[in-house]
């Protein structure tokens, strides 16, 4: 198949792929009055959930002008444009590895009062191993992250880096949103990114084991 077809089709395909999968499921939402909260407070949101379980938050939050970032592979490619369909709004690039760009561009976009979700252990990993650029980010914009996790009865779950997880269609969901991560410091030292880089992958955790809860017995 040629590229531009390449990048025509398969952001399509998956758009339907959502339709028949998430469309269809019986989610369980918990904790999500806690957004409304930190808006009514003036602050911007850091969603931050595991690249693996990016499909139910990207279906759950379309259409609300919410800010995704995704690589400049081929991939984030195929990425930024079945998001589009759903009505976000795309940031190209990374926050590990050469990505003071791609944080600049995210802080204009908070300044400006938009939400923003990122995963911390993407794009390539380690998988669940959060990474430091989403604690610079709430640090520089005096945003608040929102920790999520996700869980469904029954998912398709692929043998890639991340292990991504795809619902079967009218299956169980939950999506949490677990304890806010405010970074309240003028400075950050070493010590205090590691310290707050680890909390964050401790709340995403806790989150994914809540809604695993919620879920129950899959068997």
């Amino acid at each position: 198949m040629r590229k531009g077809l390449k990048y025509k089709a398969i952001p399509q395909i998956a758009h339907l792929l959502h339709l028949a999968t998430t469309a269809t499921l019986r989610l369980e939402v918990e904790n999500e009055d806690k957004l409304a909260s930190i808006k009514e407070d003036g602050k911007s949101i850091i969603f931050a959930f595991w690249h693996g379980q990016l499909w139910l938050p990207a279906y759950h939050f379309r259409n609300r002008g919410y800010i995704g970032l995704t690589s400049r592979s081929r991939d984030g490619e195929y990425i930024t444009r079945a998001l589009k369909k759903l009505g976000w709004e795309m940031v190209r690039g990374s926050t590990s590895k050469g990505g003071a760009r791609s944080l600049l561009k995210l802080i204009k976009q908070i300044k400006k009062g938009k939400d923003i979700a990122i995963t911390p252990d993407g794009p390539r990993g380690p998988r669940r191993q959060a990474q430091s650029g989403v604690i610079y980010l709430a640090q520089k914009t005096n945003s608040v992250i929102v920790p999520g996790g996700v869980a469904f009865s029954k998912e398709k779950i692929f043998d890639s880096w991340d292990k991504f997880q795809l619902p079967i269609p009218f299956s169980k969901a939950a999506l949490v949103y677990g304890d806010t991560i405010e970074i309240d410091e003028d400075n950050l030292t070493d010590e205090k990114i590691n310290y707050y880089t680890e909390l964050l992958g401790k709340k995403i955790n806790q989150s994914v084991k809540t809604a695993e809860e919620m879920i129950g017995d899959r068997s």
